[in-house]
């Protein structure tokens, strides 16, 4: 049974605050739609504001007040994430800025979907960084592409070539680099991979069937890869 502190704790919180939960790797407009659904007094202004603090809204679960206001919920998400940042910025081993290493935590958050994996693919973005190799990630054209109306979803699925041609700066298959801001927000576990990219010659990796990253020092063996796992 409930304490009486837990009793006078749902009593003024259950009317007053809503539980926000924020996943990993959402970008600014699926957070929005997520307030959307939440906060009473959703305006859509909100949405613009979310767009300029990408990557910052931290993944999570908040206690939000029912009557906040865009700033305040602001403030919640990125003191959240200054407080978690800070907690592993003593790993950071990489030679970034603070906001180039969380641009690479948000296409971290994005190409690997196995926590083991986000070392890895930090590893070969960072490389492909230091020899100034173009990136060609697919999760920087998607956030360029936008909202998909016939498949009902942010992230595009099938890319194709023209798609690849898009002129953008976040196509990241056309302009050498890191995109100019974050494409998601990304949880501790991406962050820290970002901070510190495990110590790899790789330069290339494909997803395989079952979302385990499959990688490779050159492109003969990434052709070989594309063709074991059958992609």
């Amino acid at each position: 049974s409930m304490s009486a502190y837990e009793i006078a704790e749902s009593l003024t919180h259950g009317t007053l605050d809503i539980w926000v939960t924020v996943p990993e790797g959402y970008r600014a407009e699926e957070i929005a739609d997520i307030l959307e659904g939440k906060i009473p007094n959703y305006d859509k202004s909100w949405r613009d504001v979310l767009n300029q603090n990408e990557g910052y809204l931290f993944p999570d679960t908040y206690l939000v007040p029912r009557d906040a206001d865009i700033n305040t919920i602001i403030s919640i998400f990125k003191n959240n994430f200054q407080t978690k940042y800070d907690s592993v910025k003593s790993l950071k081993t990489n030679n970034l800025s603070d906001t180039q290493t969380l641009v690479l935590a948000s296409l971290v958050e994005r190409e690997a979907m196995l926590e083991e994996d986000r070392p890895l693919v930090a590893s070969v973005i960072y490389n492909r960084l230091s020899i100034g190799m173009k990136l060609d990630i697919d999760a920087t054209l998607q956030y360029a592409l936008g909202y998909q109306e016939d498949e009902k979803r942010w992230w595009k699925k099938g890319l194709t070539n023209e798609d690849k041609k898009l002129n953008s700066p976040y196509n990241t298959y056309t302009n050498p680099g890191l995109p100019p801001a974050p494409i998601s927000n990304p949880g501790l576990s991406a962050i820290s991979a970002a901070l510190n990219p495990a110590k790899t010659d790789y330069l290339y990796y494909i997803t395989d069937q079952n979302g385990k990253n499959r990688y490779a020092t050159n492109l003969e063996g990434h052709s070989a890869n594309i063709e074991k796992y059958g992609l």
